[in-house]
């Protein structure tokens, strides 16, 4: 039989990668924030001015999760979904300063902000699932804990 040390190997989450992605996804919809504000009669840095309100918000969550010990691959959820909230703390607090310093098309702004902390969250999300259908226990040791020959 085997044990449940085994099923439970420890895992490091691709903190590196999952912040780059999400700098990447968050520097388009701030491309597309700019191209639909000129669009709109306004200025490009107004959905530039949601990368400088984003580029905080992912990497001080990346950089907590990159210096985290590995743990079993199910247990990477609750630590994802509490820097989850710390970067939507950080970016909230970020925009709203930005928009009180230099007041940025309210719409755009806002809109391509909470656009990117949307799509980082399923980026989240994503990368926990797969790490954890990666690492998931094999199929006989599922029959073995039923009772199943």
């Amino acid at each position: 039989m085997s044990t449940q040390i085994e099923h439970n190997e420890l895992v490091r989450l691709p903190a590196m990668l999952i912040g780059a992605i999400s700098l990447v996804c968050c520097a388009l919809i701030a491309g597309a924030g700019g191209y639909l504000s000129t669009q709109r009669g306004g200025v490009m840095s107004d959905g530039l001015n949601t990368l400088i309100a984003m580029v905080p918000g992912v990497l001080i969550p990346a950089a907590i999760l990159l210096i985290l010990p590995p743990k079993p691959a199910g247990v990477w959820a609750v630590p994802v979904l509490a820097l989850t909230v710390l970067r939507a703390m950080i970016a909230m607090g970020t925009g709203f300063a930005i928009f009180m310093l230099i007041e940025p098309s309210k719409t755009v702004f806002f809109m391509t902000l909470l656009a990117s902390l949307l799509v980082t969250l399923s980026i989240d999300v994503a990368s926990v699932l797969f790490l954890i259908q990666k690492h998931a226990p094999a199929m006989d040791a599922a029959r073995e804990s039923e009772g199943v020959c």
